[in-house]
Formats: structure tokens, sequence, C-alpha cells
């Protein structure tokens, strides 16, 4: 019998010492994720530098766009997964998509909701800045799902760095 107590509270102290072990590294943090979509006009000021226009809500994420109106007047319009693959290129395409993540098409790109503030310097003028913020980035705010998640001690939603490094 005591051969079995033994045993028993050997395996207790092994499971309590694991479950400290594992959750030692590891945390939980709610995220927000948009369940809108936003439609951002991005407009080029210079050669290959572009300023956003104007934002709307779209109904859904997947019908998020970016539309592009260039200074020769020709327009083009690219979807949200056609943005995730320009967004790492440089060129005419690349500037678009980082012009817009500076806005609230950051949240559609996978910035963080709780840390990403719109840069007033990302839009052509105060006042789209202004009606962004007070309409769309609002809609997105208000209507935001929420999830907790769990991540690995040290990692962040908020503060990722990419470790990419690319030769040439």
């Amino acid at each position: 019998m005591n051969k079995l107590k033994l045993v028993i509270y050997a395996g207790i102290a092994f499971l309590a010492f694991y479950m400290v072990a594992c959750s030692s590294g590891s945390t939980t943090e709610e995220v927000e994720y948009p369940t809108e979509g936003l439609i951002t006009t991005v407009k080029e000021v210079q050669k290959d530098q572009f300023k956003i226009e104007d934002e709307v809500t779209a109904p859904t994420p997947e019908e998020s766009l970016i539309i592009a109106k260039y200074m020769d007047s020709t327009i083009d319009t690219f979807t949200l997964e056609e943005v995730r693959l320009y967004y790492s290129e440089s060129g005419r395409n690349g500037g678009i998509a980082r012009a817009a993540s500076y806005g609230f098409f950051g949240y559609m790109m996978g910035r963080s909701m709780a840390s990403h503030r719109p840069a007033a310097s990302a839009y052509t003028d105060p006042k789209a800045h202004q009606k962004a913020t007070s309409k769309a980035g609002s809609s997105l705010k208000k209507s935001a799902a929420r999830k907790t998640v769990t991540k690995p001690k040290g990692s962040s939603t908020s503060k990722s760095r990419s470790t990419r490094s690319y030769g040439g």
C-alpha cells in the first residue's frame, strides 16, 4: 500500500511540475481582428510615392481592396490577396501596399488592432485622416472580433519583428 501511495504522489508531483513548466513557456493574450473589410484609395503624390486619399468599410474582409490612382490618370485595383503578395515586393505595386498599410488597411494585412495607430502623415491631408479615423476606423474597431491565443513566451502579436534577410 505504501508503494502505491508513493507512485500516486510521484505521479501528482510529476504532473504538477509538467504543468508549471509548460505554462511558463507560453502566454495567452486577447487579440482583435477585423470582421469587416476595407476599401482604401491611394493616390500617387510623387513618382512611386502614395498617400491614402480615402478609406471606407466593406461588408467582409475578403471584399477588401486597394484602389490606386496614378499621376498619369490610370487606376489599378488590388484584392486583399494580391496586396499580401505585393507587400513584400519593391516597385510600383509594393509602394501601394506599403502606403495603404500605414492606414487602417494595415489591419487587413495583419497588424495589431490594439497597437497600430494610422499615421496622419500617411494621408493626403488632415481631412482624409480625420474622416478615415472617425468613420472607417471607428467601424472596424466596433465590429472587431476578439479571441484568446496562446503564444510562446517572448512573442507578441503587437511586437513582432521579421527575421528575414535578403541577399543581393
